[in-house]
């Protein structure tokens, strides 16, 4: 079965920046309920597509190792695809990290199967499934494009920590809940500095402080709006 060509780039930035969303709410960002610490912790997912051509549409299995380990940069570099896909028997199947938390805590996330899963050597557990139409999932996505998305998440961050934030041109702040090191090696300590690299859009601003209180970023009404900035870190819509 010929699939676009572009599907697996679009399927990796569509649900980095979206996150996933099935019959309950679920993302694929989802940290698991044992984590005591979340900020800087390390996770990897592997996503599976299989594209029905006849319903124009493509649906995602997506496996997080949050939880269950850290994603060793030696069993995630080993990682085959083909392998992963003869297993699976996915149509596609697309990498997406290692990626770090830049939350606290959080409310309302949930693993969809808790049912531990070895693909190509990593335990993983499904956090989600995602149903796109093809024409979606293969369209181009691009940096700072918002993103809607069905979620019951609160995320947390704590007093006396530092918010790496987008700000738009109308004002909207959005707050990092997440950095990438799949293309670009970052660390936290060097977020601070993100914004002397980005190639912002006109009217966007990126800053970073520190809190002064706890705030708590909200997926209003089951809905959260997230985008991705260059190097692939997702931001999260603050009500601020």
């Amino acid at each position: 079965m010929n699939k676009p060509s572009s599907l697996p780039l679009i399927l990796s930035l569509l649900l980095a920046a979206a996150g996933c969303g099935s019959t309950e709410p679920v993302e694929t960002e989802t940290p698991a309920p044992a984590q005591e610490v979340l900020r800087g912790s390390r996770y990897c997912e592997i996503l599976l597509g299989d594209a029905d051509l006849g319903a124009g549409t493509v649906t995602i299995d997506v496996y997080n190792t949050q939880g269950l380990n850290e994603c060793p940069a030696a069993a995630w570099g080993a990682v085959d695809e083909a392998e992963v896909k003869a297993m699976t028997r996915a149509d596609v199947v697309v990498l997406n990290g290692p990626r770090h938390w830049m939350i606290d805590s959080f409310e309302g996330s949930k693993v969809l199967d808790p049912e531990v899963r070895t693909l190509s050597g990593i335990e993983m557990r499904k956090t989600g499934t995602l149903t796109l139409a093809l024409a979606e999932a293969s369209g181009e996505a691009k940096p700072y494009q918002t993103r809607t998305v069905r979620r019951d998440t609160t995320w947390g961050y704590d007093a006396g920590k530092p918010v790496h934030e987008l700000v738009d041109p109308e004002g909207a702040v959005y707050d990092m809940q997440s950095y990438s090191v799949q293309e670009v090696q970052q660390e936290e300590a060097s977020l601070a500095k993100l914004g002397e690299t980005l190639t912002l859009p006109a009217g966007w601003t990126f800053r970073t402080r520190v809190l002064d209180e706890e705030l708590e970023v909200t997926a209003v009404d089951g809905l959260a709006v997230v985008v991705q900035d260059d190097f692939g870190n997702t931001y999260q819509r603050s009500q601020q």
